[in-house]
């Protein structure tokens, strides 16, 4: 995941996509890291910018903002999408079609409970994820 919609309707692995995908990382952690920078200069709050890579199947859309709010939901994997630009149409490869289900740290004690799991979580694949290769500084 994502991959390609085969004649029969079956996954297919697509070299080139992912290639693709790989470079519109790149492309975004440049643009990301650039503008933390400047806000970081210019507002007196520090911001980073990180990013990592997991080879694992991507069932969770999950989004972590200061630790204090989490949006969640599932990919829906039956979901597809054509990329006109390669004319050729993929399994969801964005989870646009994924339910976010909003979690605050100044909701409930579940909710509480929610958020305080998801960051252990990401803590937890954060260690055991790569950095990509695009981010790896050279040794001094």
């Amino acid at each position: 995941m994502p991959s390609r919609v085969g004649a029969d309707g079956t996954p297919e692995d697509d070299a080139d996509f992912r290639r693709r995908m790989g470079e519109r990382c790149r492309e975004y952690d440049s643009i990301l890291s650039e503008l933390s920078e400047q806000f970081t200069a210019n507002s007196g709050v520090t911001v980073e910018c990180e990013n990592r890579l997991h080879p694992g199947v991507p069932r969770d859309k999950i989004c972590v903002f200061g630790r204090q709010r989490v949006l969640h939901g599932l990919y829906d994997l039956s979901a597809r999408m054509r990329l006109q630009h390669m004319g050729l149409e993929f399994h969801d490869p964005k989870g646009f079609k994924a339910d976010l289900d909003v979690r605050s740290r100044e909701g409930t004690a579940a909710a509480e409970v929610a958020v305080s799991t998801w960051n252990k979580h990401f803590d937890d694949l954060r260690a055991l994820a790569k950095v990509p290769p695009w981010r790896r500084r050279p040794p001094r």
